[in-house]
């Protein structure tokens, strides 16, 4: 009798560890399917084994779960993770930042676009936690509770355990990685993503929250004391007073401009702005933005600076002090406005509009929440609220129809449906932008109607890219140029040299401060105004690639490139919060 509860706890040792073990086994199957979907080789064979140690903390709570049934809603959360990760790589070519979660608004009308993100495949992410569910109810609860069933079960989930550690461990992996986990984190994520794994990343990811260290709030500071006033913008003469309306076109690349395919223009109506005098037009804008995506684009084209180098300064860093183009018109007697077709909880604008010092938000100018109407219903509701604002205004208007996954609505017919376009994405992209440039040239058409266009200078520029020119071609290789956005500036009272010069998204800030007669701002960018004598003609995208710096000095590449860590630690350190900036008075 006395041997009956030392069994039973022998009896509850042995269940527990062999689902533990199984559940380990289980997890450790989905996240390579993860990693399988994340296209980068394995850096090295021991990141086989740091998986396993993944697996085994990611189901460690389940060890102390009395009641086996409550691991299904547990491995549900887990599947949703797991998933989130694949779907988001998918767009984003990178990992979904840890802080992307506590943006939950931003699901809000993308249903479909996650649907389309799906892939029959990606059953396989699941499938272990299905295998559990199956063997839960016909296998688990229909055994012998015999101690030495148990025994037997769980030397048979160790040899498998086993067989699965030998075979991926004797797999080749020829990729060079890197030794440090900082280091490889900050140049390349998602490399460090699948050589470090799950729980490193968290901790990488945590320890973006814990601040700058003293040496890098001290280069911060050697740098910008280092700029001059100003030294980046042309300070030429403009008369003042005009509105300025930027509008930020979703995903509008440069290459579908001036195209033409067996006669039909993708983009007729912006071809013929481009034509009108006083037209200025960089067809090579390089986009600079990283995880937060069209968050990123609005603080880069309003504040001069380029984006957190993980996640995104719309979650993690919206109670940050930051000089802008609203501030500085602002301070030049213009009212400011913001104007959105979704909710402004969506890439937190709220709060992003406020730290930018815009005065007015108008969110949710929309009748339906369909993207294919998107743009006309944004623009419609917009003009009487423009036309009532006091003069002299800056208007910044968000559009949103050509987001992915370019959903066409019944009526838009088009002569490109005649065309034999083998990739079905490209050609839905071209149908839409079709319709968004009809959108813009009625809302041109009728700024001139209300006596608004003749005093106004109306900026036209994507905000990021989303269908690079290599997949048009059908070329697997990405190059810098693939990824041009445009930046068109109608009714510019200032002409440049530079137009066929490769500038980056950071270089619209200076250059919109020269527009607008701004140059005496406090801070006027990180980047270079189109307008200066000469430029760099040299800009970085995200993953590092470039483009343009033939013949250019590496000093000048170097100087370009170091913007990026530098505007990720004036960010994370709030550097224009704590420093008067007294170089730039």
């Amino acid at each position: 009798m006395n041997n009956i509860p030392e069994k039973k706890l022998l009896f509850l040792l042995y269940d527990r560890t062999v689902i533990y073990l199984i559940l380990v086994m289980l997890l450790y199957l989905s996240m390579g399917e993860v990693y399988h979907n994340i296209q980068i080789h394995y850096i090295k064979d021991y990141v086989l084994f740091r998986r396993w140690g993944d697996a085994m903390l990611i189901a460690f709570p389940l060890l102390f779960v009395r009641k086996k049934i409550l691991a299904f809603p547990y491995l549900l959360l887990i599947n949703l993770y797991f998933l989130s990760i694949v779907w988001y790589y998918r767009v984003y070519s990178t990992i979904m930042p840890l802080s992307s979660y506590l943006m939950v608004y931003n699901l809000d009308g993308l249903s479909l676009s996650i649907f389309r993100l799906a892939r029959f495949r990606d059953i396989f992410v699941v499938f272990p936690s299905v295998f559990w569910g199956i063997y839960y109810c016909f296998v688990y609860k229909k055994i012998n509770f015999l101690l030495w069933t148990r025994v037997r079960t769980s030397l048979f989930g160790l040899l498998l355990f086993g067989g699965i550690i030998t075979y991926y461990a004797c797999k080749q992996n020829p990729a060079p990685g890197y030794e440090s986990l900082n280091g490889l984190h900050t140049i390349e994520p998602v490399r460090a993503f699948k050589e470090f794994g799950f729980v490193h990343y968290w901790i990488y990811q945590i320890g973006i929250f814990q601040g700058v260290s003293e040496k890098e709030k001290e280069y911060a500071r050697e740098v910008m004391r280092s700029l001059e006033n100003g030294n980046n913008c042309a300070k030429k003469k403009v008369e003042s007073g005009r509105n300025l309306i930027l509008i930020l076109v979703e995903s509008l690349h440069s290459w579908p401009i001036g195209m033409c395919i067996d006669g039909v223009e993708i983009t007729p109506h912006i071809n013929f702005l481009l034509k009108q005098n006083k037209t200025v037009y960089f067809p090579k804008e390089m986009p600079q933005v990283k995880d937060g995506r069209s968050s990123d684009a609005q603080l880069i084209i309003n504040t001069g600076i380029l984006p957190l180098l993980t996640g995104a300064a719309s979650a993690c860093y919206a109670a940050n002090t930051f000089p802008s183009l609203p501030a500085a018109l602002r301070e030049k007697g213009y009212m400011t406005a913001s104007f959105l077709w979704d909710d402004k909880n969506y890439w937190n604008q709220e709060a992003m509009s406020h730290a930018y010092h815009f005065e007015r938000l108008y969110d949710r100018l929309r009748d339906s929440e369909k993207f294919e109407q998107a743009d006309e219903q944004l623009f419609e509701k917009t003009l009487p609220l423009l036309v009532n604002l006091p003069q002299p205004f800056y208007a910044q208007i968000v559009t949103m129809s050509s987001h992915y996954p370019w959903i066409r609505s019944p009526h838009m017919k088009t002569l490109l449906d005649d065309l034999e376009i083998k990739n079905e994405d490209v050609k839905n992209y071209m149908v839409i932008l079709q319709y968004v440039d009809e959108c813009i040239w009625k809302f041109v058409i009728q700024l001139k109607e209300r006596g608004i266009y003749d005093n106004s200078i109306i900026v036209i520029t994507g905000d990021h890219d989303a269908l690079p020119y290599n997949e048009y071609e059908g070329r697997e290789e990405l190059r810098g140029e693939d990824c041009f956005v445009p930046f068109i500036i109608l009714n510019s009272p200032l002409t440049s040299e530079h137009t066929n010069k490769v500038i980056g998204q950071v270089d619209i800030y200076p250059s919109l401060l020269d527009l607008m007669g701004c140059t005496d701002y406090l801070f006027t960018g990180l980047g270079e105004s189109v307008f200066s004598n000469e430029i760099s003609d040299f800009a970085t995208y995200r993953t590092g690639i470039s483009a343009g710096g033939v013949n250019i000095p590496d000093s000048v590449k170097t100087q370009r490139e170091r913007c990026w860590i530098l505007s990720d630690i004036l960010l994370r350190m709030d550097y224009f919060k704590t420093n008067t900036m007294l170089s730039f008075q």
